[in-house]
């Protein structure tokens, strides 16, 4: 399967250097949290309560999805990083095998991932979503380092959790290049920026590590 990302890559040309980060960040929260912070219906999605112990089923998936893609670009195009950082949509935008504070809403059955496998717009969407989320964070995902030239608000919201779900979505997914360009930033957050990378696992029903829980998910 190819990974071509069939979308060109834009970034902002506003001069700082180095993947930055905001303490005051909402995403400083950590966790897969319930506490959504979508103004709008215009912003984003909204989500079905927390109550559910059945998928959504792929084709509600995909009405997600695509919508907040939608909003992704608008973001990205605005260069409206606090966006990304300020609105909730991990669970739809990087679907994986595992539950969230959702339950098990958006928690993708086995027969679901072979299926989108095989969807060429839906792999390539989903690239470009990856893509546009850590662009946000100042990474360029396609050179597995940060872009040389940042907005001041265009860096790393400490949303671990987030970073969790993109790397294990794009390892399910089989997109090998993102996920080690992934990998590059997490170790670029522990051992540079001297930062946890913890967050609470709904999988786990305690807090886990970024690192530790892909190392695990390698080795099975």
């Amino acid at each position: 399967m190819s990974n071509t990302n069939r979308y060109p890559n834009r970034q902002s040309t506003e001069s700082t250097n180095g993947l930055a980060s905001s303490k005051r960040s909402p995403g400083a929260q950590g966790g897969d949290i319930d506490n959504e912070r979508t103004a709008s219906s215009s912003s984003s999605s909204s989500p079905p309560k927390s109550d559910s112990n059945s998928f959504i089923g792929k084709d509600e998936l995909l009405v997600y999805f695509k919508r907040q893609l939608k909003y992704f670009e608008e973001w990205h195009l605005k260069q409206d990083w606090l966006a990304f950082h300020n609105h909730h949509y991990d669970w739809w935008m990087f679907p994986i095998d595992e539950i969230s504070s959702r339950d098990a809403t958006f928690q993708l059955p086995r027969d679901v991932i072979l299926d989108l496998k095989e969807n060429r717009e839906f792999i390539s969407d989903l690239r470009r979503g990856v893509y546009l989320m850590v662009s946000s964070w100042g990474w360029d995902i396609e050179h597995g380092r940060c872009f040389e030239k940042l907005d001041d608000k265009q860096k790393w919201s400490y949303w671990p959790v987030r970073l969790y779900k993109a790397g294990k979505c794009m390892w399910l997914f089989e997109q090998m290049d993102y996920y080690q360009s992934l990998k590059k930033l997490a170790y670029y957050i522990k051992d540079e920026r001297k930062e946890k990378l913890d967050f609470f696992s709904h999988t786990k029903k305690a807090k886990a590590n970024v690192i530790e829980q892909w190392n695990e998910m390698e080795r099975r």
